[in-house]
């Protein structure tokens, strides 16, 4: 980091969103909203800082994950910390959320700056980002179904995994088993009946994850899913575009 840099950086990383007088603190309010635990919460409240910081130091749109982007959606409603105390006391510049249009060029698009991010945060911080907090970019852009659900009319149960090598293991296990018991030349057919129909599920599997679609971004003509770009330093500095798009020096 530049001297400046280092400078704006200790102002952000000083920033606290939890206020000491509020029994309801802004890290337990994120925790329960998202089901995540208390530990973990503050963890990505630092990592939404370290994006704040980016933003503002670049001439490049980034974007962040979809940890972070809950910090920076729940930070906008506490309207006087987002605006008065961080954007213009802090950093004396806005950053502005803007959502993605939608669509394949928009899903690229935003797919190239999460990769750009992760690259800066790389840069300035000199450390890989957490995968907990900051995943590759398949997961960031696919593992973005999410509904607000009242918890106290529904009962919620983990999915089952169905990842492709959990499926791939699955198939093995159950052709294993077939060919075990094979007695008879008409079993014999049957197996190798069988496994002409595993291999063809396991070539579909791994033809899917190699091959084109969307490349992760989790991206389609409907929507994103709900993902974010963002677009950084409005107001007069004269920043504007899609991603967070940081005005440097400004």
């Amino acid at each position: 980091m530049t001297t400046e840099e280092n400078i704006l950086w200790t102002k952000i990383s000083s920033f606290s969103l939890d206020e000491d007088s509020s029994s309801f603190k802004f890290s337990r309010r994120l925790a329960r909203e998202n089901g995540w635990t208390i530990s973990y919460s503050e963890k990505v409240i630092e990592e939404y800082k370290k994006f704040i910081f980016l933003c503002c130091i670049t001439q490049t749109s980034v974007t962040p994950s979809d940890q972070v982007d809950q910090v920076w959606h729940l930070h906008l409603t506490y309207t006087k910390s987002y605006w008065t105390d961080l954007c213009k006391n802090t950093l004396s510049k806005e950053i502005h959320h803007n959502p993605t249009k939608g669509g394949q060029s928009e899903g690229k698009k935003f797919d190239d700056f999460y990769t750009g991010t992760i690259k800066l945060y790389k840069e300035k911080f000199k450390a890989d980002p957490p995968k907990t907090i900051w995943p590759d970019n398949e997961k960031r852009f696919s593992d973005i179904n999410f509904q607000r659900v009242n918890l106290k009319n529904y009962w919620l149960f983990r999915r089952p995994d169905f990842s492709r090598k959990n499926i791939l293991l699955f198939l093995l296990l159950f052709f294993s088993f077939f060919s075990i018991q094979a007695t008879s030349k008409s079993d014999i057919g049957k197996i190798i009946g069988m496994a002409i129909v595993v291999g063809f599920l396991i070539y579909t599997i791994f033809k899917n994850k190699n091959g084109g679609g969307s490349g992760g971004s989790g991206c389609s003509t409907s929507g994103c899913g709900g993902h974010h770009g963002h677009s950084g330093c409005g107001g007069d500095s004269g920043c504007g575009g899609s991603g967070c798009s940081g005005c440097g020096g400004d």
